[in-house]
């Protein structure tokens, strides 16, 4: 069986999680929030953290996968359903996140070639990703901790001397765009659906709700700080201000003679987001595998690639439409699978259901033979002859 551990679950939602959320995602929210995007990306992650938590106490209470506690509840084929709808939004959530890195890459790196060459190496290693299951979710998370903490450090520290942070205030002015900010970023916060999928993967550990709850709180103070930055820096005009992580370290004064090295460590985060993008198309090929009934998991990664592949030849010059369809049309999809259902699962039947061996067994459910009951001693008492 797979598995992951707690400690790697810990480092997606301190490092992977706020990573993701630092292209398109800052521009687009101050498009509607304007400066109180802060508070709109607080409200998701709220939303994100009560999820979570919920889930976690639900990996307190079995040590059941989710396969297993539908299966339990709705049979085995009604099971294999769901996971096969859960493999289509898994899909789903992948091709934005997929055609945003491409843009970044080619934009930011100074491609030369065609956009859809430079990108293909990526479903190679996605490939390798799906087939190997979430151990490689659980590795990725072991490298890309450390990565993320030195980069992000060194850009945070680049960009605030640059930071005018009263271009936040006043707070709360926003109004209804921070709530529509909030609705509109969902498809950037589905994180919290992924712990679902890894129960009975990881072993409970002692105080796992302090470690998780911990993990997750510095990912999103990380995240508030790059926001409250990028806004800072660029205030009015943030909203033109796509590849944001790229962006918010170009201004500092010392690279009018030592050149852009912040670059470096933005290619380091690139790194770190091709391990965020994998880990929803390894969960689609988990899901497909289930549905279909356990079959070897080279033929649904394959697919799978091979159709994300063919999206991005198609749709290359679509990201715009693109966007503003997830955001403002599918954010509702994003809300029940991301939320909606996580929490439905604590109603889910934790035991497994009784089979006819148990159908007629005393409380104690010992019996002896020819359906007898043991004695105190754990003895057969002898039959007695009611014939004369």
């Amino acid at each position: 069986m797979d598995k992951i551990k707690l400690r790697q679950i810990c480092f997606l939602f301190a490092a992977v999680m706020p990573v993701t959320k630092m292209i398109i995602y800052p521009a687009t929210v101050s498009y509607y929030a304007k400066n109180d995007l802060l508070l709109s990306a607080a409200l998701n992650l709220l939303l994100m953290g009560a999820v979570l938590a919920l889930v976690v106490f639900l990996s307190y209470r079995t040590d059941m996968t989710f396969f297993d506690l539908l299966q339990n509840t709705f049979g085995r084929v009604a099971a294999r359903v769901i996971y096969g709808i859960f493999a289509l939004f898994f899909a789903l959530s992948a091709l934005l996140p997929l055609m945003e890195q491409k843009g970044f890459v080619t934009q930011i790196f100074y491609e030369n070639i065609p956009s859809v060459i430079a990108f293909a190496p990526f479903f190679g290693v996605s490939f390798f990703a799906c087939v190997k299951g979430f151990k490689t979710i659980g590795r990725a998370a072991d490298i890309a901790l450390p990565v993320f903490a030195a980069c992000f450090a060194v850009i945070i520290l680049l960009a605030l001397p640059e930071a005018d942070f009263s271009a936040l205030l006043p707070v709360g002015g926003g109004g209804e765009g921070i709530f529509r900010g909030s609705l509109y970023g969902l498809n950037w916060y589905t994180e919290c659906l992924y712990p679902l999928f890894f129960l009975g993967h990881f072993k409970r550990e002692k105080g796992a709700w302090r470690k998780v709850g911990l993990s997750f709180l510095l990912g999103g103070a990380a995240l508030l700080l790059f926001l409250g930055t990028f806004y800072g820096i660029f205030a009015d005009i943030a909203v033109q201000q796509q590849n944001a992580i790229a962006q918010i370290s170009k201004y500092t004064t010392a690279f009018t003679s030592l050149g852009r090295i912040d670059l470096l460590f933005i290619f380091a985060l690139a790194l770190v987001l091709v391990f965020a993008l994998c880990i929803p198309a390894q969960l689609c090929v988990h899901c497909s595998c289930r549905a279909l009934g356990g079959v070897n998991p080279l033929l649904p990664a394959a697919a799978l690639n091979l159709l994300l592949l063919v999206f991005i030849v198609f749709f290359k010059y679509s990201y715009l439409e693109l966007q503003t369809f997830f955001t403002q049309s599918l954010w509702y999809v994003f809300a029940f699978f991301a939320y909606v259902l996580p929490i439905s699962a604590l109603l889910l039947r934790k035991e497994a259901r009784k089979t006819g061996k148990d159908h007629g067994r005393g409380r104690s459910g010992k019996t002896g033979a020819h359906g007898r009951r043991k004695n105190g001693k754990g003895e057969v008492p002898p039959r007695e002859d009611t014939h004369e």
